[in-house]
């Protein structure tokens, strides 16, 4: 691996600690997760959840009623055994949690437990690809074969695995794609915490030829495990995808491409780079295309957005959204960790209700309303781009893992009459949400750590016919199974072929 992908890997790693956790099963030498929950213990761990979801979450009841979400909590609390295993009571909190369809309300173990379970080599070691329903491998560091078709895994049926694992998954109201990116690309860890910690797997497969195999693999330890979930995927072998920020040129196509896996970016280093290909003396770019691929991106802060915006759209960024909470007081103290990372001090929450009380008014049945409707105004980075706007063709790249801020800016910049969205309906709901103050909760008895979303936005310009829903591609092209064997990249492939098209037309 080059010292540009160790980096990146190493960055990836820390974003991605908390999805690690342990199994109370006796593989992992920790007596702390061996333990069992007595019902009373669970039942005051669920409980609780319920009253952070009622009391302080900025829409809960967006996707489902609360005298359903209210049903859901009682049948499960009446379904406790006696004594349930950590685990498994972390599984029934998750198929919980996805109830709410918030991509935003977060379930994540024990930070204290994280260390020994990274360290175990009991997770399952292989990338997997979900095409048209079928699990394929898309790795080449094993004995099983790139490509080969997954049938079975530990004697569970793989249709069955996927089915039951898509339960656990953290979703955003009902983008069909994007429960099937989570899975993908976190498989070994739903994997683990419904079926438990293996030292080995016995793995039934087809291989690209059609052959039934039967093998056993090695399971490998959490951080490993992590690193061929998001860095080993074949396809992702160009260096964009080892940087949080990437910009290459294909000068055979005249075309920019723009890769941005996450907006946790600085915007004057963005701002630099785009100024360097652009001639302040003749007002020209070294480009006539630009593709700009949200594909792995979640989100994060918004100051990029707005510059983006005003680089493609030549304007400042109005996207008016009616804002509201269900509660301007921060709750439920005493089992407060943090608030939007930070330490949930007396301070910090002094600091959060101040916000709160400044912004959200008007009071109604639900809670506060916001008088304001252009949040963009609030994260203005106080960097302008200063050029020409680009008026050439933008091609933007989603997925299912197009989430949050990266969702709002496929969103915006699909009303724009020069750019075209490829791949996949976005993970991001596209009327509204509810994410930005985030609080994190600890459960007492599991010591769980719940993120709860603050502030609803349903956003004015949007069209309520995908209500529910993600934002759709104007060309919807997923990963094919040729393609994967090709180690190709469908829809970035697509995209290019696009370009190539245009040129050609354009030269008759």
């Amino acid at each position: 691996m080059n010292e540009k992908a160790s980096t990146y890997l190493k960055l990836r790693l820390v974003l991605f600690a908390s999805l690690l956790v342990l199994s109370e099963r006796p593989l992992l030498s920790n007596d702390n997760i061996n333990r069992s929950l007595s019902r009373e213990q669970a039942t005051e761990d669920l409980s609780i959840y319920f009253e952070l979801i009622d009391k302080q979450h900025g829409n809960p009841y967006q996707f489902i009623s609360r005298s359903a979400f209210l049903d859901a909590l009682n049948t499960t609390i009446d379904n406790l055994p006696e004594q349930i295993e950590f685990k498994a009571f972390e599984v029934t909190l998750s198929k919980l949690n996805n109830l709410i369809r918030c991509g935003h309300t977060i379930i994540n173990l024990d930070a204290n437990l994280i260390k020994s379970a990274s360290e175990a080599n009991h997770f399952f070691p292989l990338p997997i690809a979900l095409i048209k329903e079928q699990v394929y491998v898309d790795f080449e560091d094993s004995t099983i074969p790139h490509g080969a078709q997954l049938m079975a895994i530990n004697g569970q049926e793989i249709g069955e695995v996927i089915n039951e694992l898509l339960l656990l998954t953290v979703t955003d109201g009902f983008s069909q794609a994007k429960p099937l990116r989570e899975l993908e690309t976190k498989f070994g860890y739903y994997f683990f915490l419904k079926y438990g910690a293996y030292n080995s797997f016995e793995v039934t497969y087809l291989t690209p030829k059609g052959i039934q195999t039967k093998t056993t693999i090695s399971g490998v330890a959490g951080n490993q495990m992590l690193a061929n979930n998001y860095y080993r995927p074949v396809y992702k072998t160009n260096e964009r995808y080892y940087h949080f920020t990437h910009l290459d040129a294909i000068d055979s196509l005249q075309t920019l491409v723009l890769t941005l896996n996450t907006f946790q970016a600085n915007p004057d280093w963005f701002a630099e780079r785009l100024s360097a290909l652009y001639d302040q003396e003749s007002k020209k770019f070294e480009f006539d295309n630009l593709v700009i691929d949200l594909r792995n991106n979640e989100g994060g802060d918004r100051r990029l957005l707005t510059l983006l915006y005003q680089f493609v759209a030549g304007e400042h960024l109005v996207d008016p959204s009616n804002t509201s909470i269900r509660s301007n007081q921060i709750q439920f103290e005493d089992y407060l960790l943090g608030i939007n990372g930070a330490v949930g001090s007396k301070e910090a929450i002094e600091k959060a209700e101040t916000y709160l009380n400044q912004h959200f008014t008007y009071a109604n049945e639900e809670g506060f309303e916001s008088a304001e409707q252009n949040w963009y105004d609030t994260f203005d980075a106080g960097i302008n781009w200063q050029g020409q706007t680009f008026n050439g063709q933008v091609y933007v790249l989603t997925s299912g893992k197009t989430f949050s801020a990266a969702a709002d800016l496929a969103r915006i910049l699909a009303e724009l009459d020069h750019v075209i969205l490829v791949g996949e309906e976005t993970g991001g709901a596209h009327i509204g949400r509810t994410a930005n103050m985030l609080l994190n909760y600890d459960l007492p008895n599991t010591h769980t750590m719940v993120q709860i979303p603050v502030i609803y936005e349903e956003f004015v310009n949007a069209n309520k016919q995908n209500e529910g829903r993600g934002t759709f591609p104007d060309f919807h092209i997923t990963q094919t199974y040729p393609d994967l064997l090709a180690k190709k990249d469908s829809a970035f492939e697509f995209t290019l072929d696009l370009i190539q098209q245009k040129q050609l037309q354009g030269a008759n």
